[in-house]
């Protein structure tokens, strides 16, 4: 291996562990910082993050954010009450969450407490417990980690 290509997945682990950290919280960590599930308002997001650039997907449940110049993509869905009830995490443009395998999450983070199969996306989830809410790593058919969401737990 190169010494370039451990900075991404060096820096993928780094945030591996900031994200599980701040997942305690209700919180994601960088521009998210602050915004907390249930806690925080569409309006909040939005002063942080400004409009959305495409308001919503097809089925207007998300606002998402881009990854753009080593800032991370977010998106954010919102509780009827318009305070947030998702945060899904997409990494940079630089680090690459690719790096982090159900192998690399084993080893980093321990077993997942529970571990899903999404039939209509052909991907797995694994989610870790973090207290009041609970961390989903979303693995695609690569078997690497495609996103990563944060919500109250159930």
């Amino acid at each position: 291996m190169d010494s370039t290509s451990g900075i991404p997945k060096e820096h993928a682990l780094t945030t591996l562990h900031e994200i599980y950290n701040k997942a305690f919280s209700g919180e994601m960590p960088y521009t998210a910082k602050g915004l907390t599930i249930s806690e925080n308002t569409k309006k909040e997001v939005y002063e942080t993050f400004g409009s959305p650039p495409e308001p919503g997907n097809t089925d207007e449940t998300f606002d998402y954010y881009h990854a753009e110049m080593g800032h991370p993509g977010f998106a954010f869905a919102y509780n009827d009450d318009k305070t947030i009830s998702q945060i899904r995490y997409f990494g940079t443009n630089v680090e690459r969450l690719g790096s982090i395998t159900p192998k690399v999450l084993g080893k980093q983070l321990g077993s997942a407490d529970e571990i899903r199969h999404i039939s209509s996306t052909n991907e797995i989830n694994y989610i870790y417990k973090t207290g009041n809410y609970e961390l989903q790593f979303i693995v695609g058919e690569d078997q690497t980690v495609d996103h990563i969401n944060l919500l109250e737990a159930k």
